[in-house]
Parts: structure tokens; C-alpha cells; sequence
């Protein structure tokens, strides 16, 4: 389900070139991939893969033959963001906290209630960054369906200077993508401590990387 917005040049013109760069960048990195296998498991039945927004760029393209839904929001970045991730292969909700929100909300707890995976920046789309919202655990808990947690390690890599430090790895160096293991949250479980104890748990896993900050774009 994609809530419509007319496509612009702006919008294709950027999608097209960021697809057609970061597909020969991936092509380029030493990758290793590190707990695909159990959560790919997990997932057999749904689930939400999570990574933050600065980190997205890897798991979009390791992730993409999983035909995942994406949530995007109604922003023009979001506008870009929707056409990249459909030139991957994502089906794609559109919605945030400003609009749209209830409406996607419901349609991803209901397709996760059909075993349809998500996937979803749960710091994103405005911060604070590398802080989970609480969106990603009511989505588990009221769907039960476990939330699987991407993150990403980089010896080389430029951040832009947006709120989010937008990482890309440089070219030819090497990249860990480790999916943690699966949290399950229950119908008791409260919202704000698991997305505490989830952010604790992944910024500890990978602690945000020095890299050179490019201007934004």
C-alpha cells in the first residue's frame, strides 16, 4: 500500500543516481554479514528488521530480496527515499508521526499479522538519532512478531552532515552488517523500558563510528 504522491524529475532524477551509485559501492565493499542465518529464522513468520536511519544504506541493499515493506515518510526525502527502496524491490507504507501515522501503523501491524516482514529506522525520520521511538515496539507487541536488529560497522566511511551523520562506507573497504539476535516483546511488556534497553543494546554493539563528514548534500 503506497499512499500516493505525484512523482517529480527531482524525485526520479535522484533516486535513479542514488540506486545506480550505492549498487556499484555495495559491489565494491568487503562485506561481512554476521547472524543473517537466526534471523532469517526468526523471521520465517514475520518480523520487523530495524537499523538506524544513518545506517540504512547496506542492510536496504542486503535486505532487498527479502521483498520487504518499507515505511517512508510524506517528505520530499522521503519522496526519494520510496523510489529507491521500490527500485530494490520494497513494497513501501508511507506515513509519520506528522501524517499519515495512524493509518500506516495499522497496515503494518497488519501485514506483520500475516507473516509479511517490515522494515523500519526506528530513530528516523527527525531524531534524536540513535534513540528507538516507541513506533517500533507497539508495532511487536501488538502484531507479536519479533523485531530483529541490524547494525553496521564501518573501518572507512564519509557521514553527512544531517541530523542523522548519514554514513556512507568508502569504497573498497570493509563493512560488518550483524543482525543481533531477535527481542520478543509481550503484551505486558512496557513500551518505553524495551526501547530503552533496545537502544542501549545496540549502540552498544556498534558505538557510532568516527568517519569524515561530508557537507550535506
Amino acid at each position: 500500500m503506497e499512499l500516493a504522491r505525484p512523482r517529480t524529475l527531482r524525485t526520479e532524477v535522484l533516486s535513479s543516481i542514488v540506486h545506480i551509485v550505492s549498487s556499484i559501492l555495495r559491489l565494491s565493499l568487503r562485506v561481512r554479514v554476521i547472524g543473517l542465518d537466526e534471523a532469517t529464522s526468526a523471521s520465517s513468520d514475520g518480523a520487523i528488521y530495524i537499523a538506524w536511519h544513518g545506517d540504512a544504506l547496506i542492510p536496504a541493499h542486503i535486505l532487498s530480496w527479502r521483498k520487504l515493506t518499507a515505511l517512508t515518510s510524506f517528505s520530499k526525502d522521503g519522496d526519494v527515499q520510496t523510489r529507491i527502496l521500490q527500485k530494490l524491490g520494497y513494497d513501501i507504507v508511507r506515513g509519520s508521526t506528522g501524517r499519515g501515522g495512524a493509518k500506516a501503523a495499522i497496515e503494518l501491524v497488519h501485514r506483520l499479522k500475516k507473516g509479511i516482514c517490515i522494515s523500519f529506522t526506528p530513530d528516523g525520520p527527525r531524531g534524536p538519532r540513535r534513540i528507538i521511538q516507541n513506533g517500533v515496539v507497539y508495532f511487536a507487541q501488538k502484531s507479536q512478531k519479533p523485531i530483529c536488529p541490524i547494525v553496521m560497522r564501518y573501518t572507512r566511511c564519509w557521514n553527512l552532515s544531517t541530523w542523522d551523520r548519514y554514513a556512507i562506507p568508502k569504497p573498497f573497504s570493509k563493512v560488518e552488517c550483524e543482525f543481533l539476535s531477535p527481542v520478543y516483546v509481550s503484551a505486558t511488556d512496557n513500551l518505553d523500558v524495551v526501547a530503552a534497553e533496545l537502544t542501549e543494546k545496540m549502540n552498544a554493539a556498534a558505538p557510532d563510528p568516527p568517519g569524515e563528514t561530508l557537507p550535506k548534500p
